[in-house]
């Protein structure tokens, strides 16, 4: 089968919207669904499509820093967060995630970048970047938890509601954080481990 990497284009934003969404119903890697297109407007970006049988079958979107530190985690030099990142579950097997990867490095170097980022709480997405020899380069847990008694006193209970609270928090500290907060455990809210890994180029 060939596979075709290109800039992604105005036109496509349907169709990319449609794929988006069904490689989001599939992985952990998102915490919210997008109505509309990131643009990325202030920032330089390479936004790429994989083209398969005349469609977008895969997709990244790379959101390079203005100032070093400013979206990644390291912070030596201006990287480059990858934000969006996915293929269709049908056409696994055919290297389309490397490909984007490839074709993301090329372009990052000729915007005279050198690094980027990749962050995810999805474990298949995990072990495929472990796969590919990507540098680990931090960890931490991603929860959601009831409010405690005091942040409802301060955010004037009874008139501002909680329905609960989005948090991190450092490995480390997480045993002792299920122990001493409500920590919500249901699906889709349930907690996730987040791993970054990086490429140098």
């Amino acid at each position: 089968m060939e596979i075709e990497i290109r800039e992604y284009r105005e036109e496509d934003e349907q169709e990319w919207m449609r794929v988006h969404a069904i490689i989001l119903s599939i992985s952990h890697a998102w915490n919210y669904s997008i109505q509309e297109r990131p643009n990325y407007e202030g920032y330089e970006s390479t936004r790429l499509v994989a083209i398969a049988e005349g469609r977008i079958v895969g997709l990244t979107d790379t959101q390079y820093e203005n100032e070093p530190g400013e979206l990644c985690f390291l912070n030596d030099s201006r990287g480059g967060y990858v934000l969006e990142f996915g293929r269709l579950p049908e056409f696994a097997g055919h290297n389309i995630g490397r490909l984007l990867i490839d074709a993301t490095v090329e372009d990052a170097k000729r915007k005279g970048f050198h690094r980027l980022e990749f962050w995810t709480q999805d474990r298949a997405a995990q072990r495929y970047y472990a796969r590919l020899g990507m540098r680990e380069i931090g960890r931490h847990y991603r929860f959601r938890m009831k409010a405690t008694e005091a942040i409802d006193c301060a955010l004037e209970k009874g008139r501002i509601g909680i329905e609960y609270l989005y948090c991190v928090c450092l490995p480390e500290e997480w045993p002792r954080i299920k122990q001493q907060y409500e920590i919500i455990t249901r699906h889709p809210l349930e907690p996730h481990l987040c791993i970054g890994y990086e490429i140098r180029f």
